[in-house]
């Protein structure tokens, strides 16, 4: 955590700002927090850690993160009744309160969750969702759009309510799984999704990921990497989130004018992990390419003509079967899995981008920087947490 220097705002003192996040995420918390340290706030995170809110409220912002009124009412009516004060919202479920917003791009991450499904051989696919926020509802979105281009039979897995509390018979997932083109591909709206799915093949003896691969969102690692097959799963940036917000809020304090639009914040990189370690034998040349790609990618003189001669196929009717069964040709598939591991180092290391770049099998940090530009719309340094180097 950088330590911030103690500004005062005109009338001498440190800005007061309020965290009100309608669940619980660390790493967003963190985020928020990051800034907060940068700039000197005095920061309120009591709703945060136990959902109280303070009656008796005078601070300069408010940052928050409201659930839909009828789910949780409480939140957006303290909003409403602190009108003057600068506010931004992390979420767009409640429009109907105004803020400035800044989202995560939720499309996105179901489209990364499709084309990853696709990539390992799945021909038919789920998305489990329960909850009506637009978080999830925008990641089922981007998910089904995605997979419809792929050629993908998709399916939307409805969660029941009570999932985790009741002794429901698994009929209600389970009945989706097809018998045969396995694996069926499962992408889950959240984590906490993605493990109960997990719970639920285990209880139905449907073995993961042969039989049925989940990838979840947010990456939480005491879900992902602790569940007994685990995770795959797509990091929704949430640390970045909240420092985005959190600067957008200072803003707004200082009297900048706000933005005509929701500001987005891309995802962050897919972690694939056992439950979707798996590459469909449908083509077994396919298959031996995408083995031989997952082991070699770091390496800069792999080229498509070098993956090609690991089968017996001509470098043109693999690439067509490339294409055909993954979603992807042989040079989009190697330019994917290294951008995917470039991006896990620039979130998670202070290495220069020179460094990452050439561990991830790029040429030089120009060519990795050109290709996080066209592919996902940003710069390198975009995805550079605030707490680590350039």
């Amino acid at each position: 955590m950088i330590r911030g220097t103690r500004r005062l705002d005109g009338k001498g003192r440190r800005p007061s700002v309020i965290f009100l996040p309608c669940y619980r995420d660390q790493r967003m918390l963190n985020g928020v927090c990051q800034f907060a340290c940068e700039a000197g706030w005095v920061l309120d995170t009591l709703y945060f850690h136990n959902g109280i809110l303070p009656r008796n409220w005078s601070g300069d912002g408010i940052l928050c993160l409201l659930e839909l009124r009828e789910v949780d009412p409480a939140a957006p009516r303290f909003v409403m009744a602190h009108r003057g004060v600068p506010v931004v919202d992390l979420s767009g479920n409640e429009p109907s309160v105004p803020a400035c917003r800044i989202l995560q791009d939720n499309r996105a991450i179901g489209r990364m969750g499709a084309e990853h499904l696709a990539s390992i051989g799945c021909v038919q696919v789920g998305f489990a969702i329960q909850d009506r926020n637009n978080f999830h509802c925008e990641r089922y979105e981007g998910f089904q759009a995605r997979a419809e281009e792929l050629g993908l039979a998709v399916t939307r897995i409805q969660v029941p309510r009570d999932f985790a509390l009741s002794q429901r018979t698994t009929a209600w997932f389970t009945h989706h799984v097809p018998k045969q083109a396995a694996p069926f591909g499962v992408m889950a709206a959240a984590d906490y999704i993605a493990q109960w799915i997990l719970k639920v093949c285990q209880s139905a003896r449907k073995s993961v990921p042969e039989e049925v691969a989940i990838i979840g969102v947010d990456n939480s690692r005491e879900i992902c990497d602790l569940a007994p097959v685990s995770l795959s799963s797509i990091d929704n940036n949430a640390f970045q989130h909240g420092y985005e917000g959190a600067k957008l809020l200072h803003g707004l304090m200082a009297g900048r004018r706000a933005p005509s639009r929701p500001v987005i914040v891309p995802p962050g990189a897919l972690h694939v992990r056992e439950s979707t370690d798996v590459v469909a034998a449908r083509h077994p040349h396919v298959a031996a390419a995408m083995r031989h790609l997952a082991q070699h990618f770091t390496e800069p003189q792999l080229t498509s003509a070098h993956v090609a001669a690991q089968v017996p196929m001509s470098k043109r009717r693999l690439n067509d079967a490339f294409m055909k069964y993954t979603g992807r040709t042989i040079c989009q598939e190697l330019a994917h899995r290294r951008l995917q591991h470039a991006l896990k180092r620039i979130q998670t290391t202070d290495e220069k981008l020179w460094v990452i770049a050439e561990q991830s099998g790029f040429h030089s940090a120009e060519v990795m920087s050109r290709l996080f530009h066209r592919q996902l719309g940003h710069w390198p340094s975009t995805y550079r947490h605030p707490e680590s180097g350039g």
